[in-house]
């Protein structure tokens, strides 16, 4: 997706139908609930509009966010300063060519990205450069198999969005997803988000 999401996740959170905010809720509750963030280095790729990089800040990680999309970053921005971050805490970068040193980050997130862009092996690279050795990357992407996946009309009745297409959207199984990380640790593995994302936890070595 060359230029982003551009689909305010927090907003759809806090303001959205009962299914969104339901939704985006338990995901963002999932991935906070995922371990002890404070003090960790930590980097949200495809960021949006800061839906899980404000908590992180607020739970003490040192936290930096990227997207593609400069108007999701334009409202990250305004989110942060909201609740009074620098909004030199996330910016405008290709998930395929990351703008950091090589073994920056503790913990690396990517949250439903890897589906939307044309070359996963890239991104997949690029997490686990800027990755410390025994660093964790953390990855969601859609189960293949779950309707709401499979069904754009399905998702257009939740949702209420007119326009779901976010083409690339391929979804995954999980080992397709396997598959882009060797070399690698798995560690965790397993279904979240009412059964439509496959998370998985890999340790870089």
């Amino acid at each position: 997706m060359k230029d982003g999401f551009n689909y305010d996740l927090t907003k759809a959170m806090q303001k959205g139908n009962f299914f969104e905010r339901v939704y985006h809720g338990s995901r963002l509750k999932f991935w906070l609930n995922l371990t002890n963030y404070a003090g960790k280095k930590v980097l949200d790729i495809g960021c949006n509009t800061g839906i899980l990089l404000v908590p992180l800040l607020d739970r003490g990680a040192k936290a930096v966010g990227i997207d593609i999309s400069k108007e999701d970053i334009k409202k990250a921005k305004q989110y942060l300063r909201a609740n009074k971050f620098s909004p030199s805490l996330c910016r405008v970068a290709d998930a395929g060519s990351l703008p950091f040193p090589s073994n920056t980050f503790d913990l690396v997130l990517i949250s439903d990205v890897i589906e939307h862009v044309g070359n996963p092996d890239k991104v997949v690279q690029e997490a686990l450069r800027v990755a410390k050795k025994n660093g964790r990357v953390y990855v969601t992407v859609p189960n293949k198999w779950h309707p709401v996946v499979r069904y754009s009309f399905v998702r257009k009745l939740l949702t209420g969005r007119k326009n779901v297409d976010e083409f690339p959207d391929k979804p995954y199984d999980l080992k397709m997803l396997i598959k882009l990380f060797p070399k690698t640790k798995l560690l965790e593995n397993k279904l979240t988000a009412f059964f439509t994302e496959i998370f998985a936890a890999f340790q870089k070595i």
